[in-house]
């Protein structure tokens, strides 16, 4: 056998055992899944029926749903957030509308205030009362002190021996009181027993099968609306019912006319009855021949455990050698020499993989080279492109300004840029690329000359962004669909009037008498849809105002546990350094606190490493030339307003 094994290649001697497992393994498992079958799709019935009797029937939770209708009453109509309407619900005859609309679940409705006095009611009775005092209401007084919600069970009503009645509570928001529902027992029991009824109703088991409520007395009460015109009067088939409560019985028999599996149980109240027809149930063969399918594999295992005893010696020793060496080369070591003999398969693999990586050695060297010097001009055209010069224009008295751009990889797709469109204006952009490496890189180029040459051409900010996006949609393609957030803005010096569009950027600082994010009209990426629409958005600064813009890289910057930075936590930094930072400079103001904020970012990351492009420019408005603006008052006190919004 030995040599019989010596002469023939690995996947003849492979391919003859595994074709006689295979036809052991379908004999055995055709066998045991036909055998399997019945029993499977019995089972899968019985237990759709008892899924349906359960989760659309049993488990219908009545005082659940009327919690809900409370609380969505409260939240909606009553107490409204930041929007209260109970004051209209201040009054008695209100109330007993009220009362009178919704009489099929309750029967009172009360409104106390923040001491407990019931000082509205639709029952008469109750207007007046302190709940502390009552001994029935007295557990009430949770809402006045914090919870938001409580009911009691169904107890004799104080005002009627003959009526039971149960109180569900709610508290305003605001703490200056709460509502208060009575739920009369018989009442509650009837919208129960319909909840069921309709549900039953409702209910069909697959495409044929039904539903049956009757009560005790074996009276149907409602039947599944596909069967009602058959199914009516009294249940006749009294067999199929259980004589214990909460245990479903499972019976197979001819019901009302059709062979059926048919499942039923008993509850204190009334029987539920579920049918599915036998025809129907066939539909489960195909269920039942992935059964078949997974016996199947389960035999082949096991037969292929034998075999794998006999591959070991004839192969697995070889391949584990193979791999061995391959792991190493796979770690780096191309160094490392396969040596593996056995079979005329392995010499020649040894010999191919030892050629191989002599081959790979080779380019490996020739690409890495190549790859580093395109890197190394790319990083260093990406940083010229962008404004490296600090401070840009120290002749100017009008403003300050700083900006940085560190990439985490060699190369980014952040990118910022200023420069002074006219002699009173200045123009800012910075913005983010949505994605990263060489093809980010190079959107970043053009994405930057596109919006700053339609700048130069004096359109304005609103048609800068317009014209950029349509460009870059028109030079996009379906492979390598890139867009860019950003945000254009224009700087009038002359009066501090901060002209801007924001193309899905993160939210500008104001820096002010407050810090505090620019309220805005966010708009759509840039080359994202075609003939996107962008809206001109304005703020004006007051002299010693700052502006700070930057890129996400900087508030979702995480933590050892993986939070974000957050935009809170940058307004907070920014607040507790704006008045604190002693460079007299304004240049200097904006340069330490852009460094400041970046150490911060930097201190809050430790030992995860930047995730993301951290760009930032920090402006500061220093000098208005507008003297009538001065005069009247505005450059002092500052304004804010919305053009998208006028």
């Amino acid at each position: 056998m030995k040599k019989y094994y010596q002469n023939q290649r690995l996947g003849t001697i492979l391919l003859i055992w595994l074709a006689i497992i295979m036809a052991i393994a379908l004999t055995v498992s055709s066998a045991a899944g036909y055998i399997l079958q019945d029993h499977y799709q019995k089972r899968q019935a019985f237990s759709m029926l008892s899924d349906y009797i359960t989760h659309n029937i049993l488990s219908i939770d009545v005082d659940g749903t009327l919690n809900t209708y409370f609380d969505e009453w409260m939240d909606d109509v009553v107490d409204i957030p930041g929007d209260s309407k109970k004051e209209e619900f201040y009054d008695n005859e209100r109330l007993k509308k009220i009362s009178i609309y919704n009489d099929n679940y309750l029967n009172e409705v009360s409104i106390g205030d923040r001491d407990g006095i019931i000082i509205y009611s639709s029952n008469n009775k109750l207007i007046g009362i302190n709940i502390r005092e009552n001994e029935r209401l007295s557990p009430f007084a949770c809402l006045l002190e914090g919870e938001t919600s409580y009911s009691d069970s169904f107890k004799k009503s104080p005002f009627n021996d003959s009526v039971k009645e149960a109180y569900a509570g709610r508290a305003f928001r605001d703490k200056s009181g709460f509502m208060l529902w009575g739920l009369n027992e018989d009442i509650f029991k009837k919208y129960c027993r319909r909840e069921i009824e309709t549900a039953t109703e409702d209910s069909r088991i697959g495409m044929t099968g039904f539903l049956i409520n009757c009560d005790l007395d074996k009276n149907i009460s409602c039947v599944t609306h596909t069967k009602e015109d058959a199914i009516k009067g009294r249940f006749t088939e009294r067999y199929v019912l259980p004589e214990e409560e909460g245990r479903i019985k499972e019976t197979i028999s001819n019901f009302y006319g059709e062979d059926c599996y048919v499942g039923a149980i008993k509850t204190a109240d009334y029987y539920v009855i579920g049918a599915y027809p036998l025809s129907e149930a066939d539909q489960f063969k195909l269920q039942n021949y992935i059964l078949f399918a997974a016996l199947f594999l389960v035999v082949l295992a096991v037969f292929f455990v034998v075999l794998f005893v006999m591959l070991k010696r004839l192969v697995i020793k070889g391949v584990e050698r193979t791999h061995t060496s391959l792991n190493r080369i796979i770690g780096g070591d191309l160094e490392e020499k396969v040596d593996v003999r056995g079979s005329v398969e392995f010499v020649e693999l040894s010999s191919g993989i030892n050629e191989t990586v002599g081959k790979l050695k080779e380019l490996i060297k020739a690409e890495q080279d190549r790859i580093k010097n395109e890197i190394s001009a790319a990083r260093y055209i990406q940083e010229s492109a962008v404004p490296g010069k600090f401070p840009p224009y120290p002749d100017n008295g009008s403003f300050g300004l700083f900006a940085s751009m560190n990439t985490a990889e060699e190369v980014g797709g952040d990118f910022y840029d200023f420069f002074m469109a006219d002699q009173n204006t200045l123009a800012i952009v910075i913005a983010d690329v949505c994605g990263r490496g060489l093809p980010a890189a190079l959107y970043m180029m053009r994405s930057k000359a596109l919006i700053k040459s339609c700048i130069e051409r004096g359109l304005p900010v609103d048609e800068v962004a317009k014209t950029v996006n349509e460009k870059l949609y028109e030079n996009t393609s379906e492979d390598m669909a890139l867009s860019v957030t950003a945000l254009i803005g224009f700087l009038d010096l002359r009066n501090g009037v901060f002209s801007f569009v924001n193309a899905g950027h993160t939210l500008p600082v104001l820096v002010s008498d407050e810090v505090s994010f620019v309220k805005q009209k966010n708009n759509t990426v840039l080359g994202e849809f075609q003939n996107a629409l962008f809206d001109r958005q304005e703020i004006r600064l007051k002299m010693g105002d700052s502006i700070f813009l930057y890129t996400d890289g900087i508030t979702e910057a995480k933590d050892a546990d993986g939070k974000l930075f957050g935009d809170e936590r940058l307004l907070d930094f920014i607040s507790s350094i704006a008045d604190r930072i002693e460079a007299g400079d304004r240049n200097d103001y904006c340069r330490e606190a852009c460094e400041k904020i970046l150490s911060e970012v930097k201190r809050y990351g430790s030992g995860t490493g930047q995730a993301d492009d951290i760009t930032m420019l920090w402006v500061k408005y220093t000098e208005c030339r507008d003297d009538e603006a001065i005069e009247a008052g505005e450059v002092k006190e500052g304004y804010f307003r919305c053009l998208s919004f006028l």
